[in-house]
């Protein structure tokens, strides 16, 4: 097994805006771009969930520096960047749905009370409306609120990301050819937003780290400085025929370290599994790979050591 730490929680200056339509859908405006992990349905998912609407009544706008600053994608940020500032904005426009509301029924704004499908005045059974009749309340253009992503709460109990992985591979002993046959990963990434795309950015994490773990190996020309193999035909990779069964196991905490207690699990889920897959070798053959990539050759000189040490023990 290998256990991995991150510590990345994303950072402020993330902005977004959320639109209320009188006709009962949103609109969410943020900068962020989705490079094909998810983050569209991300920002989607957040403010469906604050607002209590299902998914397909938001729409979402990303991806333009005309719009409120979104985060860059990368660094294992972009959801706990993004996430909290698309919450906040949304947390404002139902406020100023609100008072809208309050006006006409001649309330404090602070009695009107939002679930899920409807909208009502704090104990006034009579006075409930359902969330399309409230937002036929609105004025043409409907009601927009902004939000930026706050500090990092100064009270979470905790800021990373965490995780345990397991491996179970086969040595062939002849040849020193490793082949891995199953990841289990367990991570701790938060409270999960999409369940689907985080499991799909393990795997991925998951299978870097495989070919990490027997493939990848920068040679570097010592004199010149140069790298000797820099193309995909000399410098190896993991291909389709060896990635492994993946076993992925979510483990929601809410750690409080922003509103939507999320953090990142782009990267984390790379991290312990070459150390995994080392580790597993080493049972396998009975003596310690100490260096990466395992190739049949490392693997053939760690079981002639560890006969030498087998017949040193026997003498």
């Amino acid at each position: 097994m290998g256990a991995a730490l991150w510590y990345n929680t994303g950072g402020t200056g993330p902005k977004a805006t959320v639109i209320i339509q009188r006709d009962g859908s949103a609109e969410v405006v943020h900068g962020v771009q989705d490079l094909g992990t998810g983050a569209r349905t991300m920002v989607g998912v957040v403010a469906a969930e604050e607002l209590g609407l299902p998914l397909e009544r938001v729409s979402v706008r990303i991806g333009d520096t005309g719009m409120p600053y979104g985060p860059g994608s990368g660094g294992s940020t972009t959801t706990p960047s993004s996430a909290p500032a698309v919450r906040a904005a949304a947390v404002h426009a139902k406020q100023k749905m609100a008072e809208r509301l309050a006006a006409d029924w001649k309330v404090p704004a602070s009695q009107i009370e939002f679930a899920p499908g409807t909208v009502s005045v704090h104990g006034d059974a009579a006075r409930k409306l359902s969330w399309k009749e409230a937002c036929a309340k609105l004025p043409e253009e409907g009601v927009s609120g902004s939000g930026e992503r706050a500090e990092n709460h100064s009270d979470a109990w905790k800021r990373f990301t965490s995780g345990a992985q397991f491996a179970e591979v086969e040595v062939d002993t002849e040849t020193g050819l490793v082949r891995v046959k199953k990841i289990v990963a367990v991570h701790d990434c938060g409270v999960v937003v999409n369940a689907l795309t985080t499991e799909s950015q393990i795997q991925g994490g998951i299978i870097q780290g495989v070919s990490y773990a027997l493939y990848e190996n920068r040679v570097l020309d010592r004199d010149r400085g140069l790298m000797v193999n820099p193309n995909v035909e000399q410098y190896k990779i993991a291909g389709a025929r060896d990635v492994p069964e993946i076993e992925v196991h979510l483990v929601e905490v809410w750690d409080g370290v922003n509103n939507t207690h999320s953090v990142g699990i782009g990267e984390p889920a790379t991290v312990p599994t070459s150390g995994a897959i080392a580790n597993a070798v080493s049972h396998a053959v009975g003596a310690r790979i100490r260096r990466l990539p395992i190739t049949p050759e490392s693997v053939l000189a760690a079981l002639e050591e560890a006969a030498g040490q087998s017949k040193g023990g026997r003498a």
